[in-house]
């Protein structure tokens, strides 16, 4: 059992690292303003070789993961991450302006650890981070 005070918590000797991956500059925007505001460190990245790089630099604690993409979409990069042993433990959210269930379904069985449409709803983002950093740390 994980007591409290062993989950990472977002401050700043301890950052938890986002990387945003997305095509959109002003998604990207808004999901780091967001996240900065409660306290985690963000990356940035305009598609997946970018994404690629970043993580090969330095590992992420998480991943938000847009699934339209133009060259690489968000599946394939999963597919990618997912298939490294080094990074295969890094939790990705996928977001996704397509709300259709066989989607959803797509993203988990690729390995996402969680799926949530756009626009989205703030806190439940931030909630879904937090539940899949502190799972994340179990292991």
């Amino acid at each position: 059992m994980v007591h409290q005070s062993q989950i990472p918590q977002p401050n700043s000797s301890n950052p938890i690292d986002i990387l945003i991956v997305d095509d959109v500059p002003d998604n990207i925007r808004l999901l780091s303003r967001i996240l900065v505001r409660r306290g985690y460190q963000t990356r940035k990245a305009l598609n997946g070789n970018m994404a690629l790089t970043s993580i090969q630099a330095s590992k992420p604690s998480l991943i938000l993961l847009d699934v339209q993409m133009p060259d690489m979409s968000g599946y394939e990069l999963c597919l990618l991450i997912k298939s490294d042993p080094a990074t295969l433990h890094i939790p990705i959210i996928f977001l996704s302006a397509n709300d259709d269930s066989s989607e959803r379904k797509k993203a988990i069985n690729l390995g996402g650890a969680d799926y949530i449409s756009k626009p989205f709803n703030i806190e439940k983002l931030v909630n879904t981070i937090k539940k899949q950093i502190e799972s994340a740390s179990i292991y």
